[in-house]
């Protein structure tokens, strides 16, 4: 234990303890990527030219579904919960005049 009573604590409010800064890449993550990166880019004539070659549409299908996830972003659902109140056209002009157009 430290003399004096400088015990630090998480969220003690001093800010962080150590480590890299808020926001600061990872050193080994980044040149990993970069090193993947420059593999498959290399290589794409090859895998395309392997690519070509398979004859089962069903392969060539599936391997286009695995790879589309990492060029186009998925889509998230959205529900829709019936809570969100409607308006007419009417409603919309109400409210844009201060008074009530229709009976």
């Amino acid at each position: 234990m430290a003399a004096g009573g400088n015990i630090r604590r998480k969220g003690d409010g001093k800010g962080r303890q150590g480590g890299r800064q808020k926001g600061t890449p990872n050193k080994v993550t980044k040149e990993t990527k970069e090193l993947l990166s420059n593999f498959v880019t290399s290589r794409w004539e090859d895998f395309v030219l392997s690519y070509d070659n398979i004859k089962d549409p069903e392969k060539k299908c599936q391997i286009m579904t695995q790879l589309i996830p990492y060029v186009v972003p998925k889509m998230a659902s959205v529900e829709y919960k019936g809570d969100i109140p409607v308006k007419t056209l009417a409603d919309e002009l109400d409210e844009i005049s201060g008074e009530k157009t229709r009976k």
